[in-house]
């Protein structure tokens, strides 16, 4: 395996990117105070990005994925830990997924 300066500058390039972002942005929220409406919305937003991921894979996905959904609000509902949550999502699209037509 060869290192390649021109992949290595776009790497670094972009984590500097990255980078300088998260930290102007902090930056920028400690030097001032956002009005509250910016505040609240920053507050809902982790919620709406997660949604907006969820909702196209479960539109296109089929049956096994409303299932593997379904147990996954279950298991959250019933034991509040969202490791376990997740894990019998997987688990579940894994044993229904050749199960059931898309």
């Amino acid at each position: 395996m060869t290192l390649r300066p021109d992949v290595l500058a776009a790497i670094l390039g972009m984590a500097l990117a990255t980078y300088l972002c998260r930290a102007g942005g902090y930056a920028l929220l400690r030097a001032t105070r956002p009005p509250r409406f910016v505040e609240a919305m920053l507050q809902h937003l982790p919620g709406c990005i997660f949604i907006a991921f969820l909702v196209p894979t479960l539109a296109s996905g089929g049956p096994a994925f409303w299932v593997a959904a379904g147990v996954t609000v279950a298991t959250q509902a019933a034991f509040g830990r969202l490791a376990l949550s997740i894990a019998m999502g997987v688990a579940a699209l894994w044993l229904i997924g050749g199960a059931m037509p898309a």
